[in-house]
């Protein structure tokens, strides 16, 4: 079974230091590397890694970082006949990692920016069962792609990354409604970095108030709330050695598609997610952390 990922795809520019500088302040850094990234590309990766057959649609600049992203594709086996080259400069994101694996991100859209949907995309491509997608691209794409993909029988999932805000009918439209605390607590009004269990799972139900059937809020080394309309789920984190976030939410949306497109419980599911989301905390860069299916699986069969 198939995920069809709706996307972007960036060169990040990864900055190491200490700590990350307050507003006014220079700090010296300890190194500058360049990666492949974007979260559509990120999540593309971790599905196909986790375990699924993977089809991307996103926009490069017709550029030599846009070349270097579409060789990454091709190396990971990603379907790319829906990636289009433009005269806009290929997206870039500039991130700053601190010592402890805290992050922040400015991201230059570029190409990213003309990213369209077309129905020859789900009418070409009767395997996908699962639609994945962020808001690195428009937002007036992302819910055509979403309302077509659920229109056509899919399973919908939305990573709502940028924060913005969401019209009550492409909430309705998706089937899993994925966000960090921030963003979760964004979308129902409120400005808190960081939640509690019991914080989460009320957020969750006004999210569900909302529109959204199924809703996951991830809280960093905590873990995972799980609502629906039938059952509440914790799922606590795996217990590593965070060296960079930069990656760890967008490797828990692709194992998480993966395992839905697979059939799999939501228990199973979360688990799976939460393990891939772990490990790619324990390593440098956004693709180059992401994890193997294998390197998940061993990590959940090490605590059983």
């Amino acid at each position: 079974m198939t995920v069809l990922v709706f996307g972007s795809l960036n060169l990040d520019l990864v900055t190491y230091a200490d700590k990350l500088p307050a507003i006014g302040e220079t700090i010296v850094g300890e190194k500058l590397l360049r990666f492949p990234g974007g979260k559509g590309l990120n999540q593309a990766i971790a599905a196909r890694r986790a375990g699924a057959e993977v089809l991307m649609v996103g926009s490069i600049g017709n550029d030599s970082d846009g070349d270097f992203l579409f060789d990454i594709l091709k190396s990971e086996s990603i379907g790319s006949k829906f990636i289009t080259k433009t005269a806009e400069q290929t997206g870039i994101a500039v991130i700053e990692v601190s010592k402890s694996g805290e992050n922040r991100i400015i991201i230059i859209a570029g190409a990213n920016s003309k990213t369209r949907f077309s129905d020859e995309i789900l009418t070409s491509s009767p395997s996908v069962t699962v639609a994945l997608a962020q808001l690195e691209t428009p937002i007036a794409e992302v819910a055509k792609f979403i309302h077509k993909s659920k229109a056509a029988g899919k399973i919908t999932i939305l990573n709502p990354a940028p924060i913005q805000k969401l019209d009550e009918h492409l909430l309705e439209d998706t089937d899993y409604l994925i966000a960090n605390e921030t963003e979760a607590s964004f979308l129902v009004g409120n400005s808190v970095e960081s939640l509690s269990k019991d914080e989460a799972s009320a957020i969750a139900k006004q999210l569900q108030k909302s529109g959204s059937k199924k809703v996951i809020i991830t809280l960093g080394a905590q873990g995972s709330i799980y609502l629906d309309h039938e059952k509440s789920l914790f799922t606590p984190a795996y217990k590593v050695n965070a060296v960079d976030t930069t990656a760890a939410g967008d490797a828990f949306c692709g194992a998480f598609a993966t395992a839905i497109s697979q059939g799999r419980p939501i228990e199973y599911a979360l688990e799976f997610a939460s393990a891939a989301g772990g490990l790619a905390a324990t390593k440098a860069g956004a693709v180059p952390s992401i994890p193997s299916q294998q390197e998940i699986l061993s990590m959940i069969t090490s605590l059983d």
